[in-house]
């Protein structure tokens, strides 16, 4: 395995075109490229919710009910019918807001990957049996989804020869010894520095595999071991490559990329 840890800050980019002309504004979207062909891109959830439902407060959206979305509350038109039902039956405006904010950074960078311009309504967002997202209609294209307190993020790639899964992560206080016990092997304890910043970034490259192999927390934890830059699965070594950036002021995000693709870019 191969660990790129960066400490540079992401650029910035501004997402101007739509296939509505008469939307100009947009989230502040910012991109890198974790390898050649993989491109990871967030946005802050409170900028998202000032651009495609504007006039709205969700100010406390963390801790609010669930709320029953109508058509004409968006400000940019990027959901299906059907995905509005479908974020109509979650019980919590933290699930809604979230699962909105990742299918909205989804279908920019898709739409951004091709020459033609495609409506937002009609690209599809579905799930494998045990949770994976993928785009229904564009089998070439890979995605990862995630998102953590005020940020979304996704990662992307056309290369058929690679995969990816993608995991941001707020920083927080140092977990206590149980969820340690939990989320780490006793190897891993052992081996990994104790402040907030590299715990975290730590969990985020372990979601990031169980997101590559599409297991998500169906696999137990302790099947996937971090060593020093070694990741375990189940005792084998696994040919990756993880890169990890701080994101914003208290955020970690990490990539972990698969298969026979191009080697990590040095940072700027």
């Amino acid at each position: 395995m191969e660990i790129v840890v960066e400490e540079t800050v992401m650029k910035k980019t501004i997402v101007k075109r739509s296939v509505e002309t008469q939307q100009t504004s947009a989230p502040v979207i910012t991109c890198f490229e974790a390898v050649p062909g993989v491109k990871v891109c967030c946005m802050t959830i409170t900028s998202f919710l000032e651009v495609c439902l504007a006039g709205k407060d969700f100010t406390n959206f963390h801790t609010q009910r669930n709320l029953s979305f109508k058509p004409d509350w968006f400000s940019r038109d990027f959901l299906s019918m059907g995905e509005i039902d479908t974020i109509n039956r979650f019980k919590s405006l933290k699930k809604q807001i979230e699962w909105m904010a990742g299918r909205f950074l989804v279908k920019i960078m898709v739409e951004q990957t091709f020459d033609t311009p495609v409506a937002l309504t009609e690209i599809t967002i579905d799930h494998q049996d045990q949770g994976a997202p993928f785009l229904r209609g564009y089998p070439d294209l890979r995605i990862s989804i995630s998102h953590s307190g005020d940020y979304a993020g996704v990662a992307l790639t056309i290369q058929t020869d690679m995969d990816m899964g993608v995991d941001i992560e707020q920083i927080g206080k140092a977990p206590d010894p149980g969820f340690m016990r939990l989320a780490f092997t006793q190897r891993e304890i052992q081996a990994m520095e104790t402040t907030p910043r590299k715990i975290f970034t730590h969990w985020t490259v372990k979601e990031a595999f169980l997101k590559l192999i599409k297991k998500g927390f169906n696999q137990s934890l302790h099947q996937v071991e971090i060593i020093g830059n070694t990741i375990l699965f189940k005792g084998e070594k696994t040919p990756v490559t993880v890169v990890s950036r701080p994101l914003g002021t208290n955020y970690a995000i990490s990539v972990v990329i698969g298969g026979s693709g191009p080697q990590p870019i040095p940072a700027p």
